[in-house]
């Protein structure tokens, strides 16, 4: 017997709901199970009734960049500024910004039983999604559960997070029916049905809720039960067939999004009869969910593919017209990346290319670098010669991605293109002027060779550049300008005359991009001579002018020369403010890209100092091909790894890679990392009694670095090459230089041993104990305001108290104290 209106019923056993408890005993749950079994629904219900805080994120393909744009759009519901923070970082995919992203979470607000769920996690398997959410739950971040829904999954230490505890994992058996839950199911439902028939529809579904759904609704129409397996053809005679043609016209085009809201609907639609058509669509079947918190529409992944079946078997230009739909959307709301695929996927190149020069392809990261590649390799030439901005665009992006061959096919077209166009002498001048900005990239660190293009590109332009994304790293994500543009032994008091005028047409052309850099090389010249008064004056001229630029490298770099100064004058106190300071300037330029620099100057300071244990670890090993620092930086973090080689004691290493040191310092070429790389070969040959060798070795480098009076990499080496610098001193070979480079090493010297005597000795002042209770806090994770809830005190007394800790501990960051109570474990 069948009562009507009671098919949506939800039915959850005692053993679902048990299940279903143990989500707030664990930092993670994975709810995996095939499609159709509940359990998105169950978990939904379970932490609704939970009056949890609950954070939904709907996977819809294997997209890192969609993930962490859904995970931010979250987030920015509690704290829209660290959220728009963590945009900018972008996804992390290393430790460096696996740090700073769970710096930015713990400083989120979080209300008590937040719950993140990504739901259809499966979607994101065999991604670098997975390391970041094993991240998040060994860290537990407080008042924070994440649970995964999945048809499957694939979790690199998945059996190791089980045993530690971390982990609860409900799977498919906890949501198969038992023939007496189908007949408990079935009467709430409002359909008695006899145990043999029960029997009968557990042998068919082996439990499965949503072919039960579906016979039950057969069930309703014809009275009895059928036998079929084809899922779909149950959805066609349950669901689908008892809609109107319109509803069914309707249904099928916001069948291509997985979720949707009631405005895109209407886009989608053209009508506003649309919002009629979904309460009547959620209303009759459970296939279609409204979910209220985000006030969007969720198409059950069964339903989905029936409907996506359907309209495969449609001509191309039924198809090519959803898309066409689907990619205005996104390109009304922004979401440049999906217009461009379904404007791809349309085969609209004329829209698709407007969204690349809109965009600038500042979408554009290394996971989508293919998909972009494929769109301009598939485009029509004709499309291209109307687009020109995007074409220039994307060869810019290709050169950032060091596509080198591909740059140039793009350049090419370029030019053949422009010269069949019928566009006017004047917009023909303009792109001319584009152009020849973009060539001046493939002269990259030779300013002089680079501002040829650019006083030429100044010449045809009459308005900064429309093709230029300026939001990037001026310098690569190098902490030094000199290290960039310092090409040639014997020219760098010419560069840095140079570099005044040349770099005005870059500005010219961009709005001011890298803003007070040749000022900054102007300090670092003389700061490398020992002439530190010059160089902060230089310095202070460099900060002022910055301030005024799109992105923050040559503050980062003025910083650093800073803190260079004074780690010269013995202040440490002043060098970890420093620290601070560039942190704050990045995320309040939301310049994330540059993360890994702070750790370059980090790292570059303490091996200075020898303080191998506050490096960061992937300078510490060398690991450079996991970090996201540009190529371009590549010799600069060599610089630090050949002296972290040189404190270990690892002199026959650190000869047999500084031919691939010299190698990757060549290739721009960087001299200053060649010459820190032979004083490095010099030492450790002195290190392992090749004194000879060692001579040579050091000879070379004087020979390459005093025509410029380049004394502070030999100055900052002392401790490994004192004794060679007295041999060369008394054989009379530089002896005016090599005075002045021991006389500024005994000041040097004099300051690290004075740091290390005062803050990083073993016997360095102790910490309280309510100290040590925040240090420990702080270390596990906890935000200021988490830590004071613990113990009863104020946000400002942790931050005071914080403070304290990192200067008597000689660190900077709570990544660098959670590696100092490890080690002390």
């Amino acid at each position: 017997m069948y009562k009507q209106n009671k098919t949506k019923t939800l039915y959850f056993p005692e053993r679902i709901v048990e299940a279903m408890k143990g989500i707030f005993d664990y930092p993670l749950t994975i709810v995996e199970a095939p499609m159709g079994y509940g359990k998105t629904t169950a978990v939904r219900e379970h932490l609704c009734n939970a009056n949890a805080h609950i954070l939904w994120l709907k996977i819809h393909g294997g997209s890192i960049y969609n993930f962490w744009n859904g995970f931010c759009r979250l987030l920015g519901k509690l704290d829209e500024r660290l959220a728009n923070n963590l945009v900018e970082l972008g996804f992390p995919n290393d430790k460096v910004s696996f740090q700073e992203a769970l710096k930015l979470i713990v400083d989120i607000e979080l209300p008590k039983k937040t719950v993140l769920v990504i739901d259809d996690y499966h979607l994101l398997n065999g991604t670098d999604v997975g390391a970041f959410i094993e991240f998040l739950v060994v860290n537990e971040i407080d008042h924070l559960q994440i649970v995964l829904t999945t048809r499957f999954i694939e979790l690199q230490s998945m059996e190791e997070l089980f045993l530690k505890g971390y982990l609860h994992h409900i799977t498919k058996e906890t949501f198969e029916l038992m023939p007496n839950e189908i007949i408990k199911y079935y009467k709430l439902c409002g359909i008695r049905i006899k145990a043999t028939e029960a029997d009968k529809l557990y042998a068919i579904t082996e439990g499965w809720i949503s072919a039960l759904y579906l016979l039950m609704l057969n069930y309703q129409e014809t009275g009895s039960l059928i036998t079929t397996h084809n899922i779909y053809k149950l959805i066609e005679n349950a669901i689908y067939k008892h809609f109107s043609e319109d509803i069914k016209e309707f249904l099928l085009s916001i069948s291509i999004f997985d979720s949707f809201s009631e405005t895109q609907a209407v886009h989608m639609w053209g009508n506003e009869n649309a919002k009629k058509y979904l309460d009547k669509i959620t209303r009759i079947n459970a296939f279609v969910n409204y979910d209220a918190r985000s006030k969007t529409y969720q198409i059950h992944n069964i339903f989905t593919n029936f409907l996506r079946e359907i309209i495969e078997k449609e001509d191309f230009n039924y198809m090519k017209n959803l898309y066409e739909k689907a990619g205005s959307w996104y390109l009304r709301t922004g979401e440049y990346l999906a217009a461009m695929h379904f404007f791809y996927l349309a085969r609209d190149f004329d829209n698709l290319l407007l969204v690349v020069e809109l965009d600038k392809t500042n979408s554009i990261v290394n996971e989508q670098k293919e998909l972009l590649i494929q769109y301009f390799e598939e485009c029509p030439e004709e499309y291209k010669r109307c687009h020109l901005v995007a074409v220039l665009s994307y060869a810019m992006c290709l050169m950032t991605f060091n596509e080198m061959e591909l740059f140039e096919k793009a350049a090419g077209e370029f030019t053949v293109l422009l010269q069949s166009s019928n566009l006017d002498p004047e917009r023909i001048k303009c792109l001319m002027g584009e152009f020849e900005l973009l060539l001046s990239f493939t002269k990259y660190n030779d300013m002089m060779e680079m501002s040829k293009h650019q006083k030429k590109a100044c010449e045809l332009l009459e308005e900064p550049s429309v093709f230029m994304d300026t939001k990037g790293s001026w310098t690569f994500g190098s902490p030094s300008v000199l290290y960039i543009f310092h090409r040639e032994s014997g020219t760098l008091e010419n560069k840095v005359m140079e570099i005044k005028e040349a770099i005005q047409y870059y500005y010219q052309l961009t709005n001011g991009h890298g803003m007070g850099g040749e000022h900054v090389m102007a300090a670092e010249w003389y700061f490398h001579q020992g002439d530190f008064e010059n160089a902060e004056i230089a310095l202070h001229k460099a900060l002022y002018v910055a301030q005024e630029g799109p992105e923050p490298s040559a503050i980062i770099c003025a910083l650093f020369l800073q803190i260079r100064l004074c780690l010269m004058q013995g202040d440490y106190a002043c060098i970890l403010e420093l620290f601070e300071k560039m942190r704050e300037r990045i995320e309040f330029k939301k310049n994330y890209v540059v993360i890994h620099t702070i750790d370059l100057c980090i790292g570059f300071v303490y091996t200075c100092l020898n303080q191998k244990e506050n490096i960061p670890e992937w300078l510490v090993k060398g690991d450079f091909d996991s970090s996201c620092i540009y190529f371009q930086a590549r010799a600069f973090a060599n610089i630090i790894y050949g002296r972290v080689l040189l404190i270990n004691g690892e002199y026959l290493k650190l000869l047999g890679i500084a031919d691939k040191f010299l190698g990757i310092a060549s290739i721009f070429p960087n001299i200053l990392a060649n010459i820190y790389t032979a004083i490095y070969i010099a030492a450790a040959n002195e290190r392992i009694y090749r004194r000879g060798e060692a001579i040579q070795a050091l000879k070379q480098v004087l020979d390459m670095a005093l025509p410029d009076r380049v004394y502070m990499p030999f100055v900052e080496n002392c401790d490994y090459i004192k004794p060679l610098l007295e041999e060369l001193y008394n054989q009379g070979t530089y002896r005016e230089d090599i005075a002045r480079i021991l006389m500024m090493s005994k000041q040097y010297q004099k300051a690290v041993d004075q740091i290390t005597k005062e803050y990083l000795k073993e016997d360095k002042p102790r910490l309280t104990a309510r100290e040590d209770e925040i240090a420990r806090l702080a270390a596990e994770g906890f935000s200021n305001k988490g830590i004071g809830d613990k113990l009863f005190i104020s946000q400002n007394t942790v931050k005071t108290q914080l403070k304290s800790i990192f200067e008597k501990l000689g660190i900077n960051s709570r990544s660098l104290l959670k590696q100092y109570f490890e080690q002390k474990s």
